[in-house]
C-alpha cells in the first residue's frame, strides 16, 4: 500500500517538476547516486575512491552539524566533482519540530556549506527521513530551496550483510532518471558499493549529479 505521505510528495512532483525531484523523466540513459548523512571521517574518503574507480559522480547530502566537524571532507567531495546538497544541520524531522527550528536549520546549513566551499551552491534539500509537512514545505519554497526525494531506496539501513545488499540492488529495475538512495554512515554501503557501481555499468547507465540529471539524452 502507498502511504499517504508518498502519494502526496508524487504528487507535488507531478505538479511541480521544477521544485520537487523524485525521478527525472526527461533522462534515458543517467541515474543518480545519492548519499546520506554525512560527511563521515572514515567511509567518505573510501566512499570517493570507489566512485573515482568507477568514473561515477554522485550528489551527498551533507549535515551541517557533521560538516562543521570535517570540512575538508565536504571541499573532498566538492573537489572530486560531486554534487553538495543540505540535509538539515542536525537531522530534524519535520513531523516532529517545530517550523521556526526546521527551516533556520536548512537555513543554517546553506551557509555552513558555502563558506566551507567558499562559494554559493544550489539550495536543494533534501528532508531528513524524507518526510515534509505543508508548512515547512512552503516555508523552505519561500527561500529558495527545491526539494530531492529518491525514486528508489537501497534500503542499506536494513540490509546490514553486503551481499545481501548488492543482490537487492540487483534486483531492481533500474532506468535513466531514477534517484537512488545510500547512507555515508554504513559501512556494509562502503563494502558493497564498488559491486554495485561495476552492476550498474553493466547494465549501461550513466552516473549523474541531481544537477546533470537528464543531459545525457543525447547518447
Amino acid at each position: 500500500m502507498i502511504s499517504a505521505g508518498r502519494m502526496v510528495k508524487h504528487g507535488l512532483a507531478a505538479l511541480l517538476p521544477g521544485l520537487v525531484l523524485i525521478r527525472q523523466r526527461r533522462a534515458k540513459h543517467d541515474i543518480a547516486l545519492t548519499f546520506d548523512d554525512g560527511p563521515h571521517p572514515q567511509h567518505t574518503p573510501r566512499i570517493l575512491d570507489i566512485l573515482d574507480a568507477g568514473k561515477a559522480t554522485a550528489t551527498f547530502f551533507i549535515q551541517g552539524k557533521i560538516a562543521q566537524d570535517h570540512p575538508s571532507l565536504v571541499r573532498e567531495i566538492a573537489a572530486r566533482g560531486h554534487q553538495i546538497g543540505n540535509h538539515g544541520y542536525s537531522h530534524l524531522d519535520a513531523r516532529h519540530a517545530s517550523l521556526r527550528a526546521y527551516v533556520q536549520e536548512a537555513k543554517q546549513t546553506q551557509d555552513v556549506l558555502q563558506n566551507i566551499l567558499g562559494k554559493r551552491i544550489e539550495k536543494i534539500f533534501r528532508p531528513p527521513y524524507g518526510n515534509i509537512t505543508g508548512p515547512s514545505f512552503l516555508a523552505l519554497a519561500w527561500h529558495g530551496f527545491r526539494f530531492v526525494f529518491w525514486s528508489l531506496d537501497s534500503r542499506d539501513s536494513y540490509i546490514r550483510e553486503p551481499a545481501a545488499l548488492i543482490a537487492y540492488i540487483d534486483s531492481l529495475h533500474i532506468t535513466g532518471g531514477d534517484i537512488l538512495l545510500f547512507h555515508e554512515d554504513y559501512a556494509h554501503t562502503v563494502e558493497s558499493l564498488s559491486r554495485i557501481v561495476e552492476s550498474l555499468k553493466g547494465r549501461s547507465l550513466i552516473f549523474s549529479r541531481i544537477s546533470d540529471l537528464g543531459r545525457h539524452n543525447e547518447i
